[in-house]
């Protein structure tokens, strides 16, 4: 990535550091009275008053995370959550807030942004910004987002200005990006892999012969093996293949090792990260005001790989009048985003795993010397035949990721402005009418350039691909609120309508043999291979209300309703109603209560609402946002005659998804506050699930079609446990942890999958079963006599007319499926502890998961028999030989593919710890700051993501929510900085 002329130790001058990091006694008391507020659906609640499942993030759990998006940083820390990252900077997590909320609609939850719904990235927001994130779980939470919150609600609040006088906070670090969980065990000398190779063709050799009937071929399984080499293309030893392996299959002590590159270390390198943000909050009586700028250079340890980003934030609260109050908020955020993931070969990560580690990184002459060009840069290798003595590869010809890497480019730029408004005004005492206004206006320019030296794009004369997409969202909501107190009877009344519209165009277009090799324009390309547009509009609109009742701060009540309309179905099936129900009983306020020592707080809770899903996702995952009309595509076949052909046929019936939640748990708290406990049960009904119909045999895979034909029901149960251990002024320990647990179960299918199942990938749905069993032919072993891979078929004996099951070496005839595991995990979570003496401050978070299976695809394919040479899984030293007839693995041969497709062989258990995040940070005495004319400095190390225990090194369950492990991903990445923090 270009990186910008930023130089960090300007910036320190005006450093920006977070709120209330001072370690004071006062800090710490506001501290926690801001927690005991919550930010809710459209406005604040105490935490004693909510009746549902609402969990909150604060500055100070946040300040310890270094991501590109904040929301990748928070596995771990909040129960019922789960976080999917790819390790690519400034990439977008997966989340999930307690399971799975859909089979085919999405299921991800609501992002609000200072009470707009936000269709953004979260790239785009540093989190010295934010204020706090709140995580609405529950019906009774979420209802008044009606069609949107069914996946939950993520509300995030960025800072304003809280106090009075000026203040110049500041945060800047430094520090390197790495890869630290260790990829999948392979070969890595060409010695090892030769050996490898050629024993992979003798043993198969050999296995073939035992088989009866088998016909020799006049060559000896050592002979098959030599044959096996020279097919390699490659030898970078001094000797011939037939010198260099003996007959019993030992490597020649003699050859010389000619040349060999390392691809890992040429495509994976620490690379550093550079974050600086200053901020001002300057406040009086009646203007309040939050401004900051920021900077971050995160390059991503893949070379050619990154993030960069610049933005501007400006938070203004102004009191007009007494009765009439201005809010407002305006970003700014333009950013640069360098990508290495690619599919196929030329993708980095899966290549550099399989590529024979005797296949080398650099063109090379018959002299085996390094090829250079007329300005003294080296030339790479393609595998297309211009290696030494004219040398090809047999595995992935026309590739190579570092050449592509160094010379391609795959990067998007976008530039994003939000800006909200909103208009209070003070009716009478207690009455108020508010207007927010929200517009989200992205501007995202795409490009993708294949050079014209080397690789695939060189046989076209270079490719250019450019697309430009232009998305807005606005947003108009009106709100009355009624509060009013009636001696110990409160009320709080809102009455509220919601209208948001979503525009967008995207223009894209492919040219072919450019005439200047580096020049990216459309102007220097000849050939138009690609030209496309199109776009969308998305409209939501809803009505609603919610009643707020507490009766002296011991019994709460609140019921929301919200009507919403959708574009996504027909007029006929547009609106829905939705609604949440709450109460709570806060029992510690009771008389038999009061005064108690060991119980400090007490609260029973219990929710129930409805929700609705319009998030229709089409099988590339892309949204679909015309569900109930056709959708037809333009073919020319060749012939130049436009023809048109149905995509998808829309149905005029389809309706919303629905999701009743219930929830019920309680919160307590004991020993003057030090341990405190809250659980929830919570169990969500989806029904009417929006999933592809089934068609007629004459148009299947022709087109799609959607309709209402499932039900779905998670149940589990969640905790969150802190106690502070030590808590006096100069010390302080404490520790936390979460858990979640949660079964799925689809309970209905349509009529004509109810006896059978509905296959999808790995998994099958059946009525009892979860949306994430596996349904793999079951592996029974490995023949000892030959090392063939056996499977369990079942057939009708012809005699007794009864089932049997029996052992077949042929991978076809398996019949036999393992139904019994699930990918969902029994339980995970999370856990750490802060401990805090004088200054000095140590912070420690993990993330666990236990209980399900994961399919590890990667370590399969590592097992390969293609003839093509790609690496091998060390542990092929653990498949069956001659000399090893009681291995567990089969026989992995050049002649069969029977081994090597999906099966239970391959399932792993997703258990995984992994650490988080850990800072040490030491704040200065006071005395010493106020003496160099500083308020407050503290100066930390913290580290990202350093440690990873699975079963299987190589294995990260956390890349999936299914635990399938995927060759082309983006290994996450690992951080550790310095930094410094002061006020001013």
């Amino acid at each position: 990535m270009k990186k910008q002329q930023c130089k960090i130790g300007a910036l320190a001058l005006i450093l920006f550091a977070e709120y209330g990091f001072a370690q004071t006694r006062d800090s710490l008391t506001k501290e926690n009275s801001i927690k005991e507020v919550v930010v809710v659906a459209f406005g604040k609640q105490k935490k004693e008053e909510i009746t549902g499942s609402v969990q909150s993030l604060k500055t100070k759990d946040l300040a310890n995370l270094q991501n590109g998006n904040i929301l990748q940083g928070i596995g771990g820390k909040v129960a019922g959550v789960q976080v999917i990252s790819s390790g690519q900077p400034g990439s977008q997590p997966t989340i999930r807030m307690r399971g799975i909320g859909s089979i085919n609609a999405s299921s991800d939850p609501l992002i609000v942004l200072d009470g707009i719904p936000y269709n953004g990235n979260l790239n785009s927001i540093p989190g010295t910004d934010i204020e706090s994130i709140s995580f609405l779980e529950d019906a009774s939470s979420n209802a008044l987002y009606g069609s949107r919150g069914a996946n939950g609600v993520i509300i995030v609040n960025t800072k304003r200005g809280k106090i009075n006088g000026l203040r110049i906070e500041a945060d800047v670090k430094t520090g390197i990006n790495f890869r630290s969980i260790e990829d999948y065990p392979v070969y890595t000398s060409p010695k090892d892999y030769y050996t490898a190779f050629y024993n992979r063709a003798r043993v198969g050799e050999i296995a073939r012969l035992k088989q009866a009937g088998a016909v020799p071929t006049g060559a000896s399984p050592h002979e098959v093996g030599i044959s096996a080499l020279n097919k390699l293309g490659y030898n970078t030893y001094n000797l011939p293949f037939n010198q260099l392996i003996s007959q019993d299959g030992s490597f020649n002590p003699n050859a010389q090792l000619l040349y060999q590159d390392n691809w890992k270390k040429l495509l994976f390198k620490p690379a550093l990260r550079r974050e600086a943000s200053v901020g001002i909050t300057a406040n009086n009586e009646q203007v309040k005001s939050y401004t900051s700028l920021n900077y971050l250079d995160d390059q991503g340890y893949l070379i050619s790989s990154g993030f960069e980003r610049f933005g501007i934030r400006s938070n203004l609260d102004y009191a007009i009048t007494s009765k009439l109050k201005l809010t407002s908020g305006l970003s700014y955020t333009h950013s640069k985003q360098d990508f290495g993931e690619t599919g196929g070969f030329s993708n980095p990560f899966q290549f550099a795993r399989n590529i024979a580690p005797f296949y080398p990184v650099f063109l090379r002459n018959n002299n085996y010397q390094i090829v250079y060009d007329k300005n003294g840069k080296a030339l790479y290798d393609y595998g297309d035949g211009q290696g030494p003595n004219g040398a090809a590869r047999s595995y992935a010809v026309y590739e190579n990721p570092v050449g592509n890497l160094q010379q391609d480019k795959s990067q998007t730029t976008s530039n994003i402005t939000n800006i909200n408004l909103g208009l209070n005004y003070e009716i009478i005492k207690g009455l108020d009418f508010t207007y927010n206004f929200g517009a989200y206006l992205e501007n995202i320019k795409d490009l993708r350039f294949g050079n014209t030296i080397g690789g695939t794009s060189a046989s076209v004369g270079g490719n250019l691909t450019m697309s430009s997409i232009f998305r807005n969202t606005l947003n108009h909501q009106q709100l009355l609120t009624y509060q009013k107190k009636i001696g110990k009877h409160n009320f709080n009344i809102l009455v509220g309508h919601e209208l948001n519209k979503t525009k967008s165009d995207r223009f894209s277009g492919t040219k072919q043999q450019l005439v200047l090799p580096n020049s990216l324009s459309f102007d220097n390309a000849v050939k138009i291979t690609d030209l496309s547009g199109n776009g969308y509009e998305y409209a939501v609109e809803g009505y609603f209300s919610r009643l707020l009742y507490n009766y002296d701060n011991k019994y709460f009540f609140n019921a929301n309703i919200r009507r919403d309309g959708s574009s996504v179905f027909s007029p006929d099936s547009r609106w829905g109603n939705f609604y949440g129900l709450g109460a709570a009983w806060n029992i510690a306020k009771e008389d038999f209560l009061k005064g108690n020592n060991t119980i400090n707080s007490l609260k029973l809770k219990v929710s129930y609402g409805q929700q609705g899903n319009d998030n229709i996702l089409l099988e590339n995952s892309d949204r679909d946002y015309y569900a109930y009309q056709d959708i037809y595509g333009i073919n020319n076949f060749g012939e130049g005659k436009p023809v048109l052909s149905l995509r998808k046929q829309g149905n005029k019936d389809l309706k919303w998804e629905t999701s009743k939640n219930l929830n019920a748990g309680f919160e307590i708290s004991l020993l003057k506050n030090r341990i405190s406990l809250n659980a929830d049960y919570f169990e969500r009904k989806v029904s009417d699930m929006i999933y592809t119909l089934p068609l007629p045999p004459s148009n299947a895979g022709s087109y799609i079609k959607y309709g209402n034909i499932g039900d779905m029901i998670n149940r589990g149960v969640q905790a969150n446990l802190n106690i502070d251990i030590l808590r006096s002024d100069e010390l302080q320990w404490s520790f936390y942890a979460n858990a979640t647990h949660y079964k799925n179960k689809i309970t209905k299918l349509p009529a004509e999958q109810r006896s059978t199942g509905l296959v999808s990938g790995l998994f099958i749905l059946t009525e009892g079963g979860d949306r994430y069993t596996y349904y793999l032919k079951k592996f029974a072993g490995t023949d000892p006599n030959n090392g063939d891979a056996l499977w369990y078929r079942t057939n009708i004996n012809p005699n007794t007319k009864k089932e049997e099951t029996t052992i077949t070496n042929n991978y076809k005839e398996a019949t036999d499926y393992n139904t019994g595991k699930s990918a969902i995990p029994k339980v995970y979570g999370g856990f750490g502890t802060d401990f805090t003496y004088k200054g000095f401050n140590l912070a420690v978070n993990f993330a666990y998961q236990f209980g399900g299976y994961g399919y590890d695809d990667i370590y399969r394919s590592l097992f390969h028999s293609d003839t093509y040479a790609s690496n091998y899984s060390t542990d092929l030293d653990k498949t069956w030989t001659p000399e090893n007839p009681n291995a567990a693995l089969p026989r992995v041969d050049l002649n069969s593919t029977n081994q090597n497709g999906n099966s239970t062989l391959y399932l792993i258990k997703s258990d995984y710890i992994s650490l988080q995040d850990i800072t040490l940070s030491y704040q200065l005495p006071a005395d010493f700051t106020q003496h160099i004319g500083l308020s407050a400095l503290k100066i930390y190390l913290t580290g990202n993501n350093l440690y990873l225990w699975s079963k299987r090194k190589g294995y990260d369950p956390r890349a999936s929510l299914t635990g399938v492990s995927n060759s082309y991903r983006y290994s996450l990445l690992s951080s550790v900085s310095l930094g410094f923090k002061l006020n001013f």
